[in-house]
């Protein structure tokens, strides 16, 4: 009898041990595109608000300030305009 019960409880200990499937990759969520200075931009944002996002865009384009605590980079030779993060919430352009 002790023989089981300590299998049965071995069993259930190592089925709760089990690691979790990880969860879906979700990508960014497309804000839309803006015009500043008359060039067009698409503008996506993970783990933010699109009106922040879209805002933070123009103000970062227009006069080259980062939102407070993002730390922001930009990129020549690619469609890819700017990436600004802060932890995982994440915002950038693409030149269009």
């Amino acid at each position: 009898m002790p023989v089981r019960r300590t299998t049965a409880l071995l069993a259930v200990a190592a089925g709760l041990g089990l690691a979790a499937p990880a969860p879906a990759v979700v990508p960014p969520r497309d804000c839309g595109s803006l015009t500043v200075k008359g060039k067009r931009y698409n503008v996506k944002a993970d783990q933010l608000r699109c009106a922040d996002a879209k805002a933070w865009t123009r103000t970062y384009l227009e006069r080259r300030r980062a939102p407070r605590g993002y730390r922001c980079r930009r990129y020549t030779d690619t469609k890819l305009t700017f990436r600004c993060h802060r932890g995982v919430r994440t915002f950038f352009a693409i030149r269009r």
